[in-house]
């Protein structure tokens, strides 16, 4: 049995109290199809399917309405809330009844309704003590473990569910009515293990209408996390990405992130755009729609989306339900006020204000491959409306019910059920029944006659709504799920059915053998016979799962249960005998289920069951079609998969042949799933398989097929799926498609042909070789002989009737042999298989001895598919097709052997199969002549657009001559031009045309050079000159002009042509004109205007016109440049020879007729002129010795520099250059010091004379002064000693630190530190730290020593600051110690500091002592010091020492003493001025008595300090500046060698 097409009914829900209510609310429960309905007339109300109501289903409340309704996950229990306050608990357990009885009887409100004093409803428990207002929402978690309620005053209370009903846990008080809840998505923990799952209950978030949302738990622990500013309205939870959505009043929509411990973080906030009076009543009607995808009615006239999932939004109108102009008018005036999304068929119901109830199914992808194919986000188009219904009121709430196409639909006129019927078809041994309404079957059967098939037909109307049905030879059955209905009569010679049993049967599913019955009921599988009376039965235990499904085929049964258990009977005795052990519907590899199934079949020996199944997404359980194809293997225990996927297919259905068990056919539609892209495919093949075969809708009757992919290409690229499994890639437009196929356990699934399903064919009914069985609309047949060669079963109808009727078609590789007899269809059969499988060998053993040229044909068409060149020759033998074999043995020249095949599918009319092997190949020249052949130019051209450009213009060329022989001289000639042969075959194809005018008129406007150059020469041949002129005016063709000219002895019209244009050629041939006209003069201007001075010189030396001859030479060249060299020299003019020689390149001869002139006196002054320019524009490619020459001529008079320059540029003469420099005091510039370097070389000999010219010119650059340049050539030497010599004679003060720096060479940082001291350091900070710095780098520390002993005595002789000069004394000491081997010079200079910083010491502690105070203790000091000699006077001056002693008498009144000390000063030559106060001077003087004297008694001026005397600045100055490097040489040497 197999589903088609479905329609929904409805059903009207009439209460057992009669008359009609408003719907308040309702709930589908979660395990039958009981709905509960709450009333405004304060009652609850259970109803069955069909509408049927249960009387004794009736729960009424005096003291109020019930609010909200909620059925216990899992059981028949069903919490009510009621509109008091009151909360309930009650369990439901129904009553069989279909009548619909509008009994009633005294209901107790406790109890419930009573039917025949029985009661269906029986109350658990009630509670009034939490709630004491309006239940607001009413929800259970997933377990039913815990069940949450709130109300309008605040209090929310989690509630314990057990068998005994209800038991109040735990409460929340909140100071605003409470309005929406939610719980959050069961955690990982406790969804791994349902032991744990139904223990554990997950947290939840509520809602106020303040705006305040709580998160809580079972446990007391509630926490408000987030205030909003108006009413929640509606909370979802995305259990997805863990996140709380909102909606308020204010229409803000906010998604909050959820932590594992509750706390959230705000991830987006959103204004939503709503308009109706959303922002009066809120949104609350709000629905999932799939993983991450929000609906919502809001009294528009669109239902708005938000897929959350990738932050996108859009609309669904109304009006896209329908096609009718005037109903889509309609539906844009209506309003949305309810939805209900069906995860299980991926329905979308919405009801609207006027009772419509409108439907779309989702027809996109959910899975996350969607995302790899490219497709972001769903839309509107993912969206296909369905027929749905209409109620009586607007439709105030829609619920979806368990189980497929179950709707309950609420107004203010009460409850409708719409129920979808599936019209199901079913075939078996020749007889097929076709579901035409929802109580109406047609069963047709099929007979053989002398004449062909003769069809019967009859239509069975049942007592009830079938919603499934199985038939054989004979019988008829049909069911609804509670009722059982059997019929007999069929076949020839009967024709009235008649019912034989009506019986009870809740069965999921019915298989019928013979006068066996097999149902599938809980958890057994019930055998009976017609009359329902059980035989047997066969248990199933709790780990094998209830059986779900049932199929048969012969005498074997298959059976799947909900677990995906897999179990094959062999019914053909009395008990059914299980053939081997059960198999699993999982994944071979992870051992995952594969899905949930939806429709199984098995073959005719029992092995193998092929699967259809659902995938499942999400926390929805969105159930999506599955594009596998699954086949069960029970010899070897394995599920093998087909995936139509890359097809962009579905599996509906699939069939097994009755007699063969490899033959499987199956039904595909256009799914969600998009094919890959053609580098992406993942169609595969075995080696030696080959690709399935489509038939279009032209060719159906023709076993000719496209080309698959090749063989070769099937393991590397979809190594998840085995390669034992091939898959189709072919697209196709058909809606539907069948698929033949064989299976066995060594080759796997091969698929053998595909065919589109065009109408009037609407569904595959099944299989039986050699004929596919179809349904088909009667209504929609035009024509009995239809292209798809239909074999109508039997005439018109007697009753008249159209509608879905049976049809068949004879199969591809029977066509022409549909009524042989069973030997041969055998051998046919076996012929299809080994095509498919590759084996062209067995399938010609198969068919060998059939002489049939259709069975022959076929095998040559697969063997283009399996490019097997060697069958296909003897095919085209037995076909008879001499023609087609010559072409293909020519074909085989070529080195490729697709090429071979490819004329093979070109003998056979396979053109795409030709051109796709061409392509695969790489011959695009083939294929390009191939479409050229077949005058499909576009393609042609196309083709050699892209891949066979060399060929481009040719095949342009060819369709022009094409165009040309239909007429079509346009587009002939816009191919002439693209082929850019328009010059030649325009013209000829217009001439043999005689459209001479048109020709003209075609070279006019192209405008094209040499068309215009042509017809030009073609007019003057007529001899039309004036016309001929305009064309070669118009072509430019200035030449043709001026020959026309001269032609009419026209010469100043020529002339003036020439002149204008410019022409040379022009100028040439006018020319030549006056020469031969003897007009030598206007021909030597012509021939120079041309830019032919040879044949201007010729005229000028015949006519001995020198005075334009050498104008003429320097122009010409340089062969024409010596001749006219040599005329000058032996007419004695040797400055133009000399010109002309070096002019054409012959400098030897130039310079040589130089030096003679110059020595015979023949050139006068201006030879030396002559030859300097001669010598200035020599080339490099000048011999040496004529450069040679060149730079003795110019030492000789006078000009070195110059020489020296045609040395180095020329010669290459670096030494001889350098030492004319040296000799003749050239200055050396920066140029000529790069130009005086040699280039680097590899060659070591090289390298080393590089280095010596490099220091040869160093040294010249010292010895003129460029001392720039020398440091810069001893650096690329590679002395840098020398260079920074060098650097320090140029007194660059900044380059000599660079260097210094860069160099990192002690001698160098020793040079430079003493070149700095030569500065005025003790005034500039940074020649100071360079000058130490330098000193510590180089470690001298002698030196650096020696450095701030004098930076000590500067200290004293300048400013008389002995601190910092004991300072600088104590540094000169620390750095004398690190002087490594001690040395004599560095022993007496350390034994010199010690003393010396002894002295200073003592004298600044005096100095301390004087200004602290301690008078006595200083003087001491200063006495000792003065009577110490020599030691004294080289650490202090002494005149200091004086000065502070007078000082310290004259401030003590001691005159005398300080007069004293005065006359010591003198006696030691000491001068006064400089040390003493004048004014104190005199002040002693006049106490004393004695005149003053300021001079030393004896001669001299010193100032007895720092050994005795001064030095001034002066001499040291001078002393420098009289050999700085030799002075600062010697001193860098002489420390080193102390050191050493």
């Amino acid at each position: 049995m197999s589903g088609g097409a479905s329609i929904f009914c409805d059903y009207r829900c009439h209460p057992p109290s009669g008359g009609s209510s408003s719907v308040l609310t309702s709930a589908w429960s979660t395990i039958s199809p009981i709905l509960a309905v709450a009333t405004s007339n304060k009652q609850v109300v259970f109803f069955q399917d069909e509408g049927v109501a249960d009387g004794s289903g009736v729960i009424s409340n005096a003291n109020g309405v019930a609010s909200k309704l909620g059925w216990q996950p899992g059981t028949r229990s069903i919490a009510i809330g009621w509109k008091s306050g009151k909360m309930e608990m009650w369990t439901y357990n129904p009553t069989v009844s279909q009548s619909g009885s509008e009994e009633s009887k005294e209901q107790d409100p406790r109890k419930g309704g009573a039917r025949n004093g029985i009661s269906a409803c029986t109350c658990l428990n009630a509670n009034t003590s939490i709630h004491s207002s309006e239940i607001t929402f009413l929800v259970w978690n997933p377990s039913g473990s815990r069940l949450i309620t709130g109300d309008a005053s605040g209090i929310c209370c989690v509630w314990k569910a057990d068998k005994g009903g209800l038991t109040p846990s735990i409460q929340y008080r909140k100071p605003a009515g409470l309005t929406t809840a939610v719980f959050c998505g069961m955690s990982k923990e406790a969804d791994k293990a349902s032991l744990l799952s139904s223990a554990y209950s997950p947290s939840f978030f509520f809602g106020s209408a303040n705006g305040t949302v709580s998160y809580a738990d079972d446990l007391g622990h509630c926490t408000p996390v987030q205030e909003l500013s108006s009413s929640v309205d509606s909370l979802v939870f995305y259990a997805a990405k863990m996140r709380l959505v909102i909606i308020t009043r204010s229409l803000l929509m906010t998604q909050l992130q959820v932590n594992e411990d509750g706390r959230v973080t705000p991830v987006m906030k959103v204004k939503l755009s709503v308009a109706g009076d959303a922002k009066d009543k809120g949104v609350t009607n709000v629905v999932w729609a799939g993983p991450g995808l929000l609906a919502s009615a809001c009294n528009e006239n669109m239902i708005r989306f938000w897929d959350l999932a990738k932050d996108e939004n859009y609309v669904l109108t109304l009006k896209s339900a329908s096609s009718d102009s005037d109903h889509r008018q309609e539906l844009s005036k209506n309003r949305a006020i309810s939805l209900a999304f069906n995860p299980l068929q991926r329905y979308l119901a919405v009801g609207t204000r006027d009772g419509t109830v409108l439907m779309w199914k989702f027809t996109g992808d959910y899975s996350s491959k969607a995302s790899l194919k490219g497709k972001n986000s769903t839309n509107a188009a993912d969206w296909k409306s369905i027929p749905a219904g209409k109620i009586e009121g607007a439709v105030d709430t829609l619920q979806w019910g368990p189980g497929q196409g179950l709707l309950a639909a609420g107004s203010s006129f009460g409850a409708v059920m719409l129920s979808e019927n599936v019209l199901h078809r079913a075939l078996n041994n020749g007889v097929a029944a076709i579901q035409v309404s929802s109580t109406t079957v047609s069963v047709e059967s099929r007979n053989m006659d002398g004449d062909g098939e003769e069809t019967h037909s009859q239509l069975v109307q049942a007592d009830i709504n079938v919603k499934g049905l199985v038939v054989d030879e004979k019988h008829l059955v049909v069911w609804n799920g509670n009722t059982a209905q059997v019929y007999e009569g069929f076949g020839e010679g009967s024709s009235v059915s008649r019912q034989i049993a009506d019986f009870p049967c809740p069965a999921r599913s019915l298989a019928l053998r013979a006068d066996t019955l097999f149902m599938a009921l809980e958890n057994r599988l019930v055998i009976t016979n017609l009359q329902g009376v059980q035989r047997m039965s066969v248990s199933f235990t709790e780990a094998e799962g209830q059986p779900m499904m049932l199929a048969t085929n012969n005498s074997y049964l298959a059976v799947v249960t909900d677990t995906g258990v897999i179990k094959l009977f062999d019914v053909s005795r009395k008990e059914p005998k299980p053939l081997g052990s059960s198999g699993q519907f999982v994944d071979q590899r992870t051992n995952k289920s594969l899905g949930v199934i939806r429709s199984i079949a098995v073959n005719a020996d029992g092995t193998r069951i092929a699967i259809m199944s659902d995938k499942i997404h999400g926390s929805l359980k969105i159930r999506e079609p599955d594009s596998n194809l699954y086949v069960y293997d029970s010899d070897r225990d394995v599920v093998e998969p087909f995936d139509f996927a890359p097809s962009g297919r579905i599996p509906t259905s699939a069939f097994w042949d009755p007699k063969e068990p490899k033959l499987l056919v199956v039904e595909t539609r256009k799914g969600s799933m998009s094919a890959p892209e053609e580098g992406n495919k993942t169609n595969i093949f075995s080696p030696g398989s080959k690709s399935p075969t489509r038939i279009t809708s032209e060719d159906a009757d023709s076993p000719e097929d496209e080309d698959g992919q090749k063989a070769e290409e099937t393991k590397a690229e979809t190594p998840e799926i085995p390669a034992r499994v091939t898959q189709s890639t072919i697209q196709s437009n058909a809606e539907v498609e069948v698929s033949t196929m064989f299976v066995d356990s060594e080759y796997g699934i091969r698929l053998q042909q595909v065919m589109p399903l065009e109408p009037p064919m609407q569904m595959l009914l099944g299989i039986s070789v050699p004929r596919l069985y179809f349904v088909q609309n009667e209504s929609e047949v035009d024509d009995p002989d239809a292209s798809l060669q239909e074999e109508k079963e039997g005439e018109s109808k007697a009753d008249g009737r159209s509608g879905p009727t049976l049809c068949s078609t004879v199969m591809r590789d029977f066509v022409g042999l549909a009524d042989v007899d069973p030997q041969t269809l055998t051998a046919l059969l076996d012929f299809s298989y080994y095509l498919t499988i590759g084996n062209m060998d067995a399938a010609y053993r198969a068919v060998k001895l059939i002489k049939n040229t259709t069975v022959w044909e076929n095998m040559a068409h697969m063997c283009v598919k399996t490019k097997r060149l060697d069958v296909a020759e003897v095919c085209l033998g037995n076909m008879g097709y001499a023609r087609g074999a010559a072409a293909v043995r020519e074909a085989k020249k070529e080195p490729e052997p697709e090429a071979a095949i490819a004329m093979v599918a070109i003998q056979l009319g396979r053109i795409d199969d030709a051109a796709k092997l061409y392509e695969e190949c790489g011959r695009y020249d083939l294929l390009n002549k191939l479409y050229q052949g077949q005058g499909q130019w576009d393609k042609a051209i196309e083709i050699a657009t892209k891949s066979d450009r060399i060929h481009l213009k040719t095949t342009h060329h060819q369709y022009a001559k094409y165009l040309e022989t239909i007429g079509d001289t346009a587009g002939a000639i816009r191919n002439f031009e693209r082929a850019d042969t328009y010059k030649t075959e325009v013209p000829r194809m217009l001439f043999d045309q005689t459209r001479i005018e048109d020709l003209e008129d075609y070279i006019m406007q192209g405008n094209d050079i040499e068309l215009l150059k042509w017809w030009a020469g073609y007019c003057e041949s007529l001899g039309h000159f004036e016309k001929a002129r305009r064309y070669y005016a118009r072509a430019n063709d200035d030449l043709s002009l001026v020959r026309v000219a001269c032609h009419n002895r026209e010469m100043s019209q020529a002339a003036d042509i020439v002149a204008e244009t410019n022409s040379k050629s022009a100028a040439y041939h006018l020319a030549r004109q006056y020469e031969a006209m003897g007009e030598v003069q206007e021909a030597i201007s012509h021939f120079n205007m041309s830019g032919c001075y040879n044949h201007a010189i010729r005229l000028s030396k015949a006519y001995g016109l020198d005075s334009e001859l050498m104008s003429f030479a320097l122009k010409s060249r340089p062969s024409s440049m010596i001749d006219c060299a040599q005329y000058f020299e032996k007419k004695g003019e040797y400055e133009k020879a000399v010109q002309l020689y070096q002019k054409g390149g012959d400098n030897n001869k130039a310079l040589d007729l130089c030096f003679r002139s110059g020595k015979d006196g023949k050139g006068g002054d201006t030879m030396f002129d002559v030859l300097k320019s001669l010598a200035e524009n020599l080339g490099e490619n000048a011999s040496m010795v004529e450069v040679e020459r060149c730079a003795e001529f110019f030492i000789e008079n006078g000009q070195a520099a110059k020489a020296v320059e045609i040395l180095w540029k020329q010669a290459k003469k670096y030494d001889y250059a350098i030492d004319l420099c040296l000799q003749h005091k050239v200055k050396i510039d920066e140029e000529m010091a790069e130009g005086l370097t040699p280039p680097k070389s590899d060659d070591p000999v090289e390298a080393e004379r590089r280095i010596e010219t490099l220091k040869k010119l160093a040294k010249a650059c010292k010895k003129l002064n460029v001392f720039h340049l020398a440091c810069k050539k001893y650096t690329q030497a590679g002395d840098r000693l020398k260079a920074m010599k060098c650097l320090l004679k140029s007194g660059d003060t900044k380059n000599i630190v660079y260097y210094a720096g860069a160099s990192r060479n002690k001698d160098i940082y020793v040079l430079a530190a003493n070149y700095l001291q030569s500065l005025d350091w003790h005034n500039d900070a940074d020649i100071m730290k360079n000058i130490i710095s330098f000193y510590t780098k180089a470690k001298a520390f002698e030196q650096l020593a020696s450095f701030y002993e004098a930076c000590s005595q500067v200290e004293i002789d300048e400013y008389r600051d002995y601190e910092k000069a004991l300072g600088a004394l104590k540094e000169a000491k620390k750095h004398i110690e690190k002087v490594k081997p001690v040395t004599g010079t560095s022993e007496t200079m350390a034994t010199s500091l010690f003393g010396r910083i002894s002295v200073v010491e003592r004298f600044v502690a005096a100095r301390r002592g004087m200004k602290g105070g301690d008078g006595r203790e200083a003087e001491g000091i200063c006495l000792d010091l003065l009577d110490g000699g020599s030691e004294t006077e080289q650490a202090i001056r002494v005149g200091d020492c004086y000065a502070l002693l007078f000082e310290y008498y004259h401030g003590d009144k001691r005159m005398d003493d300080a007069w004293a000390m005065m006359e010591q000063m003198k006696d030691r030559n000491i001068l006064l001025k400089p040390y003493l106060d004048l004014v104190m001077m005199e002040d002693v003087s006049r106490a004393t008595g004695k005149e003053l004297d300021e001079g030393p008694k004896r001669g001299g001026g010193g100032g007895g300090g720092g050994g005795g005397g001064e030095i001034s600045d002066d001499d040291i100055g001078e002393e420098l500046d009289e050999s700085i490097e030799e002075s600062m040489g010697e001193e860098s040497m002489g420390s080193e060698g102390g050191r050493k």
